[in-house]
């Protein structure tokens, strides 16, 4: 990049700060015309684009760069471009086909051993901090819930915001901003009154019909306002809703019937809701273990349908981590996505890859979920000629638990079991195993019987195992004799299929197809 180039770009920059934004506009188009396809001048470009009302404009531009740059974490950088401008359209279908686009670059990078460089934290974010753990936040938070509530408007806290009062007793140190809620019939009247009350409305790049973001204007604290209303009177929803879109394009969250009460603070009364920990239930679960890598949009356990609004946010997250370097929190998201959607099977190879990088660079993997109780199930198998019966098996295993540990048998004692070698060595049995996706981890040593201190040193919960023969299931339970019965669990077999069954199916077609080659 020139020099002449770099001063005007930084020039851009100083207008987009000061909210000059036709400014910033008229130089960026007389560059753009100079240098059409400059990276550098079209990523600020596109991001003028999405703050002007031109994000139109952003996939068709974003697409051109995308083809022309080579690596995979340029390409990566421009297919989110494009996802993330499709997004804001609510093109979704288009969205996700770009974010995956994305993942695809971005787990071709990490499987050459490389990933992004991690970008340094914003040192206004600790600031932001600050003023919750000093109370500034929680002050706030009262005073406008009084003044709300003076005003004959039911606001009360929601999300983290109640989940830290009720479990902290005041807000959690590490919250980025304020939440409440208030019933849907007073929503227009809510926002309004936060206007009049010194609160700016945030530009979104979404407009939901139920959920709205202010910022205070001397303050600098944003509160989110979501609109709850009842479905039944068992039932009360929540989430983003766009009235004009169909099911896939809204997010839903089902929270138990609850009712209103008030309550005194030093700034006033205020409306409390009267079954807090009925609502933290459903949003968190065991919501009394705090959980820092807790995503309500993602995380949320009361979701009616993980939508592919919700599955383009989460996919939106996941990218954005990992481009910015963060490979735990890119971790992390993965991680959630599966919970949610099991079958997906790109970002489970994600995770997987996150996983082995951390590992290999001394980095500590979050221990996900903790606020619920984890099931390992442990399993040994040797998994030659990997078949339905296999598949079966595994699925059946890791239903039992939260995770799922493998050994694949080692080919001596294969030999020393069946009295001859496997067809396939154990390092291609592992990358098999390895491959499907009911499997977390693999190992290729353990003990032949099962201990209670190998399970508990592994915080293995359940050892699990299927017999094809009840000579096999003798075996199977001496081996695990030393545990108590609530550790074992014995999975059927699938008839009909077995390795010896298709090495003599191999074997008669390669006879046949002898016998004819000689006719």
């Amino acid at each position: 990049m020139t020099q002449q180039l770099e001063d005007a770009l930084q020039q851009v920059k100083k207008f987009m700060h000061c909210n000059d934004l036709e400014s910033a506009a008229n130089l960026l188009n007389t560059l753009r015309e100079q240098y059409p396809t400059a990276p550098t001048v079209a990523r600020i470009w596109c991001a003028l684009a999405k703050r002007s009302g031109q994000t139109a404009e952003v996939p068709a531009y974003a697409t051109k760069i995308y083809t022309q740059v080579q690596d995979d974490i340029h390409k990566a950088r421009w297919a989110m471009e494009i996802a993330t401008a499709n997004f804001i359209l609510l093109d979704l279908t288009a969205a996700k086909d770009n974010f995956t686009c994305a993942l695809q670059h971005l787990l071709s990078l990490i499987k050459t051993g490389k990933a992004p460089r991690k970008k340094k934290s914003v040192t206004a974010k600790s600031n932001l901090v600050n003023i919750f753990s000093s109370g500034t936040a929680e002050q706030l938070l009262w005073t406008t819930c009084a003044q709300l509530a003076s005003l004959g408007i039911k606001a009360f806290p929601f999300a983290g915001t109640l989940l830290g009062i009720v479990r902290e007793g005041h807000l959690l140190d590490f919250d980025k901003d304020l939440d409440i809620a208030v019933w849907m019939e007073s929503f227009d009247a809510c926002c309004n009154a936060l206007e009049q009350l010194g609160w700016s409305k945030v530009p979104v790049e979404v407009a939901y019909s139920n959920y709205r973001g202010y910022v205070h204007k001397e303050i600098g604290i944003t509160i989110d306002v979501c609109g709850l209303q009842h479905r039944n009177q068992q039932q009360i929803t929540g989430g983003f809703a766009l009235p004009d879109y169909g099911t896939e394009y809204q997010r839903v969250s089902v929270f138990p019937s609850f009712e209103l009460i008030t309550r005194s603070t030093d700034y006033g009364q205020v409306w409390f809701p009267q079954s807090a920990e009925n609502i933290l239930t459903a949003f968190y679960g065991d919501w009394r273990t705090p959980n820092p890598n807790w995503d309500t949009v993602v995380s949320a356990l009361n979701l009616e349908n993980y939508t592919l609004l919700v599955q383009c946010y989460a996919y939106y997250r996941l990218v954005h981590h990992w481009l910015s370097g963060d490979l735990t929190k890119a971790w992390g998201y993965a991680l959630q996505i599966g919970l949610k959607d099991p079958d997906d099977l790109l970002v489970l190879n994600c995770r997987q890859w996150l996983e082995r990088t951390l590992l290999q660079s001394g980095q500590e993997i979050p221990i996900w979920p903790q606020n619920s109780s984890k099931r390992r199930i442990y399993t040994r198998l040797v998994g030659d000629l990997f078949h339905q019966g296999h598949i079966n098996f595994l699925q059946a295993a890791r239903a039992l638990g939260s995770h799922l540990t493998v050994c694949v048998v080692p080919d001596a004692r294969v030999l020393q079991n069946k009295g001859k070698q496997p067809v396939m060595t154990q390092a291609e049995r592992v990358a098999v195993v390895s491959a499907c996706r009911y499997v977390d981890t693999v190992i290729t040593e353990s003990p032949v019987n099962a201990t209670l201190e190998f399970m508990q040193s592994n915080d293995f919960h359940v050892y699990t195992f299927a017999c094809a023969s009840e000579q096999e299931k003798i075996e199977k339970y001496q081996q695990c004799a030393a545990l108590p019965t609530s550790m074992i669990q014995e999975i059927e077999y699938t008839a009909g299929i077995s390795t010896s069954d298709l090495v003599t199916r191999i074997l008669q077609g390669a006879g046949q197809s002898n016998k004819g080659s000689r006719s």
